[in-house]
């Protein structure tokens, strides 16, 4: 009985940063509402990116604490924007990649080449910004049809609800 009580309290340490972590993970219908109730702009994509150069700050070592250093990369984005009519308006977008959140449990930024759906933060100069952050809002990996759909249906106006 001791032995079990220790493996579960030894479990229930290691997992300590998951617990620590609650995200609301959205659906793309869920992403969209949350671009459109901000006060920032986003534009929607689908296709791949591209890294454009190297990491900013340079990370040559680990913050003070061992976790890593939040950072930014070029990119370039290469696919279709979103529209009501679905992903159909080829493009090809510098952006920004900025990495905030660098501890084993967070979101990754999008490998080269990997097939994705992206918000985009885009400023007054039109520069484009993609934030990865500990919980996955602005990104999904290897999205479906029907969730490209979903998100040309809520820029049309139409019923914009997530999945149950």
């Amino acid at each position: 009985m001791l032995k079990w009580f220790a493996a579960t309290l030894a479990l229930v340490g290691s997992t300590a940063p998951v617990f620590a972590l609650s995200c609301n993970f959205l659906d793309p219908a869920g992403m969209y509402q949350q671009a459109a109730n901000s006060d920032d702009r986003y534009v929607i994509v689908h296709g791949s990116f591209l890294r454009d150069g190297p990491d900013t700050p340079l990370i040559t070592e680990s913050a003070e604490d061992g976790q890593g250093v939040p950072y930014t990369f070029p990119a370039l984005f290469y696919g279709d924007i979103g529209s009501r009519v679905g992903f159909r308006t080829p493009t090809e977008l510098e952006v920004t990649v900025d990495v905030s959140c660098v501890l084993d449990y967070c979101g990754a930024p999008p490998p080269d080449g990997r097939e994705v759906l992206a918000f985009l933060r885009v400023n007054q100069d039109r520069d484009y910004f993609l934030s990865v952050e500990a919980c996955p809002a602005w990104l999904i990996f290897d999205p479906e049809q029907e969730e490209l759909d979903r998100i040309a249906a809520c820029m049309r106006g139409d019923s914009c609800e997530g999945a149950d």
